[in-house]
């Protein structure tokens, strides 16, 4: 954590913000390519059948959605925790849910707790499509896939974040984040 002797270089508020379409287009893809792997391994035509069959299954995919959104931010939350000592707090901007801290990170911490959710989510939903046989193939690329949406603004922030000088320092209210310089 950063102390106090700083000057406010710039302020980024998320929602003026469009997530750049090299960004947008490069998940698109990702998630194209992922159900491709996974209809060779298992076909879409069976998840489907399955669905039809079990249609409670899609109480399960929407539980798995409010799980991974949860989990993204708890995750936010204890990477600032660890980096600052001060408590995250959580809240809710329309449909979206955010982490914040009233503490200042350097650029180096800043970038592994904006990264962290995306990483360890996107391993265990790697992990949760190895595990799971037949039709459980497609949780774990369905969470894949939703990491990858759900991490846009966050690979938008280390787009941005990446290119400070590392004298700079970053505050993340949850609605924007403040730059600071020394």
């Amino acid at each position: 954590m950063i102390q106090s002797d700083k000057t406010e270089a710039q302020t980024l508020v998320w929602e003026e913000m469009k997530i750049p379409r090299m960004l947008n287009v490069t998940i698109v893809s990702l998630s194209l390519i992922s159900i491709l792997i996974g209809h060779y391994f298992v076909s879409m035509i069976a998840l489907f059948h399955f669905i039809k069959q079990e249609p409670a299954i899609l109480l399960a995919f929407l539980c798995i959605t409010f799980v991974y959104i949860a989990l993204h931010e708890l995750i936010h939350g204890g990477c600032m925790n660890f980096y600052s000592g001060i408590k995250a707090t959580y809240g809710i901007s329309g449909p979206f849910i955010y982490a914040k801290s009233e503490a200042i990170f350097n650029r180096k911490a800043y970038l592994i707790i904006t990264l962290a959710p995306m990483l360890i989510l996107g391993l265990s939903a790697a992990v949760l499509s190895v595990l799971l046989p037949g039709i459980g193939l497609w949780f774990g690329i369905f969470v894949w896939v939703l990491n990858l949406y759900a991490s846009r603004g966050d690979l938008q922030a280390v787009m941005v974040v990446k290119e400070l000088p590392r004298t700079y320092a970053i505050q993340d209210d949850g609605h924007s984040l403040q730059i600071y310089h020394k």
